[in-house]
């Protein structure tokens, strides 16, 4: 196969041999046709599957978006349907597709990844007169627990004592943490974690939150894990037991440290809560994280943690802990969109390929060449910024992600271990609660991909009729909400794997389109269905979670769909998409809520409205929006409107900002009418927000800073909101003594 040779250094051309031996067949084929496939005539191939596809694209929000599709037949290689399939998109997540079958092909999948430990000197009488050197080699998958099981081996040794430093050697990679793309999000979440070769725990440390012990206590905040590298600020306190909490972390890089600061209520006898927050520093977090661990194992470390290579000299470690191999850390990776492990692999095929240290760049390169020689897709016909697909840095077309899952089908040994990685849809990874019930269930293995206004699937389906197609849809640039798109891209999958069936193609199409609105259930059935799926909401361990997404699906009536939403998101309330569920299927209207409202009367409280005033007080505005708008439907002296009053001001309590930006893109009665509930329980100290007499309600705080803040829209809008709530400048902050440690943003 003729190809410009990309490696001068001879270990590179040694190393590419051994990829080829590893990807090729035993016969020697060519790893690709470089000639690109031509669409096949119409009358070349079954014409239902296509035209089921061209009508899902023909409707709704996804008409209008750029989307490229391309369907392949495996067997045959014959382009089954295309559309746009050579522009260039945002992949989104599925770029992780393009860096894990790199990486399985370069490195191979039993590669294993080392962490090593060196000693200056032998131990003796158990003391090492020296230092005590850590070196990563970009291992995706360092955990405490295996920092711990390093301590122990070290301590079986007999090593008591370090008398010099915790060196940490990070040099396989750059100190380039943060990717391409990390600057058009200033996030501190997990999922923007940076790349270092001496990464822990995902490079994300878990803060625990749990209630004090008495109302207006501090409540208790635990790192894990906990060592001299974080400092933890806690503004938490205990709310009373019946009352809604929120907790607000944040992870800002401080010098050589990581300051956590915690702001939240906890209700009194809660379970409390876990987040996850970035640090800026892996390898002094690795390093101070090892030195409390082998404290924890007898061991001391006289010296500090410093950030040095291993010298020369040291040539035996004295220790070597292995990941798992490559190609069960794939899996993890690819089955739940793993970010950090995708940039990590990244940066270790430019080190291995181009030598250390491992950058983004040097990965890019690799990944190109790669996909160029074995392949053909010609290098400079796509952009790799980095690896996993986040932010707008990528670009790549339906047709190169579905000629990369053919060349895995054809040409390589790393097929099984890829689709053991990939989401089976309706059974497991992010795919799991998609297409559940319908035939695409279990026959369908692809990788999804997320971003604002970009969604994408590619991967592999077993169709009803035997045949196994690759596929890839890319959309970009939607209009409206990701839940009007993401049933037209299941909708094609469901098509391309129902094919052989009768009317699969049908129904495939029905999955496109939301069933007809009818709010027509009389009344006594409808507060019938209502307890019905309350109950099924209530039993844990998302066990109804698969019958109720179905059941979301195909209901017809809005205020029994907004009822079941709400029991999806009892019964599975970790899961995010269940939350936007129940705000999208209500609504403040006569058909969902004026129909529940009546539907309630002798039954107690409203339903769905508790879980809306959960989700607000946790800050989510979609939420905050819609009660904003109900509070329009209740009329004065009605009994909902204390409920409403008092669910606002616990808004304003924990959300402040979000509830007065809800406010200011409200319509005018609405605006006008959650005013005045607030200013009902918010214009005097309330006892139901444990505040000091003295101390304003921290919406009144917020509305006073944003209407001396720098921006002249919101802040003629916030002196609008003073005056009407009559806050005046009693409630106007006047220094940092103005805020109580109570309040949660």
């Amino acid at each position: 196969m003729a190809r410009a040779a990309p490696f001068r250094h001879p270990a590179f051309v040694a190393t590419w041999f051994c990829v080829l031996a590893w990807v090729l067949p035993p016969d020697g084929a060519h790893a690709a046709d470089p000639t690109p496939r031509s669409e096949v005539r119409e009358q070349e191939i079954s014409p239902e599957l296509p035209a089921s596809i061209a009508e899902i694209l023909r409707a709704g929000p996804i008409r209008d978006a750029r989307t490229g599709v391309l369907v392949s037949d495996l067997d045959t290689g014959k382009v089954v349907f295309a559309r746009n399939a050579d522009e260039l998109l945002n992949p989104a997540s599925n770029m992780k597709l393009l860096t894990t079958v790199s990486a399985m092909a370069i490195l191979g999948t039993n590669f294993r990844f080392a962490t090593e430990l060196y000693v200056s000197e032998p131990a003796r009488a158990g003391v090492v007169k020296g230092s005590l050197y850590l070196r990563g080699k970009g291992d995706p998958s360092l955990t405490t627990e295996r920092l711990f099981r390093l301590a122990r081996e070290l301590r079986h040794q007999g090593v008591r004592e370090i008398t010099g430093n915790l060196v940490i050697d990070d040099t396989y990679f750059d100190a380039v943490y943060d990717g391409p793309g990390w600057e058009q999000d200033d996030s501190d979440r997990p999922y923007m974690a940076g790349a270092g070769a001496v990464s822990l725990n995902f490079n994300s440390v878990g803060i625990h939150v749990h209630p004090g012990e008495s109302v207006g206590a501090k409540a208790r905040v635990e790192l894990e894990p906990d060592s001299a590298y974080l400092t933890v600020e806690n503004l938490a306190d205990t709310a009373p037991r019946d009352a809604r909490g929120r907790v607000v972390a944040s992870s800002s890089r401080d010098g050589d440290r990581q300051r956590i600061v915690v702001r939240a209520r906890v209700a009194e006898g809660s379970r409390g809560e876990v987040l996850y927050r970035r640090i800026s520093n892996p390898p002094r977090y690795t390093g101070e994280t090892f030195r409390a661990v082998l404290a924890e194992q007898g061991i001391k470390i006289k010296g500090k943690v410093v950030l040095s290579a291993v010298p020369a000299e040291l040539k035996i470690p004295i220790v070597v802990d292995f990941s798992e191999p490559l190609a069960v850390l794939v899996n993890k990776l690819n089955k739940w969109s793993q970010n950090h492990m995708s940039e990590m692999l990244l940066k270790t095929i430019g080190a291995e390929m181009k030598g250390a240290p491992g950058t983004w760049a040097k990965g890019a390169a690799a990944m190109e060449d790669f996909l160029a020689d074995l392949v053909g897709i010609p290098r400079g016909s796509m952009v790799i910024r980095n690896g996993s697909g986040l932010n707008d840095t990528n670009r790549v077309s339906a047709r190169q992600l579905v000629r990369l899952l053919e060349w895995v089908h054809r040409y390589s040994r790393i097929e099984p271990e890829l689709l053991a990685s990939l989401p089976i849809a309706g059974v497991d990874g992010t795919t799991r609660h998609r297409l559940g019930g319908t035939l695409a269930e279990g026959r369908i293995r692809a990788k999804t991909g997320t971003l604002q206004n970009v969604t994408s699937l590619s991967g592999i389906v077993d169709a009803v009729s035997g045949k196994r197609y690759a596929f890839s849809i890319v959309v970009n640039d939607y209009p409206g909400r990701l839940s009007q798109v993401l049933p037209r891209v299941d909708a094609i999958g469901a098509a391309i794997a129902s094919e052989g069936s009768e009317g699969g193609s049908r129904s495939a199409i029905a999955l496109a389109e939301p069933p007809p609105s009818d709010p027509s259930t009389p009344l006594d059935i409808l507060r019938n269905r209502i307890s019905t799926y309350a109950d099924l909401g209530r039993v844990e361990e998302s066990r109804n979670a698969t019958f109720l997404r179905a059941a979301l699906r195909t209901e017809r009536d809005p205020a029994v769909r907004a009822v079941i939403a709400d029991a999806l998101y009892r019964s599975d309330r970790g899961d995010g998409s269940a939350a936007v569920a129940v705000v999208e299927a209500f609504s403040p209207g006569a058909d969902v809520f004026g129909r529940l409202r009546a539907a309630a009367r002798g039954m107690g409280r409203v339903p769905v409205l508790d879980t809306l005033f959960d989700l607000a007080v946790a800050g989510n505005t979609a939420a905050i929006s819609q009660l904003v708008a109900v509070s329009e439907e209740v009329e004065e002296g009605d009994p909902l409107s204390a409920e409403l009053a008092d669910g606002f001001a616990e808004i304003g309590r924990t959300a402040p900002d979000e509830l007065l930006a809800a406010l200011e893109g409200a319509s005018e009665g609405s605006q006008a009418a959650a005013i005045a509930l607030l200013g009902k329980v918010i214009a005097e100290p309330h006892p139901r927000m444990q505040l000091s007499p003295i101390a304003p309600h921290p919406f009144n705080i917020a509305v006073a800073k944003a209407a001396n803040g720098v921006d002249p829209r919101l802040a003629t809008f916030a002196r609008s909101v003073e005056s009407r709530l009559g806050a005046g400048d009693d409630h106007k902050p006047q220094g940092p003594e103005a805020t109580p440690t109570a309040v949660a943003p």
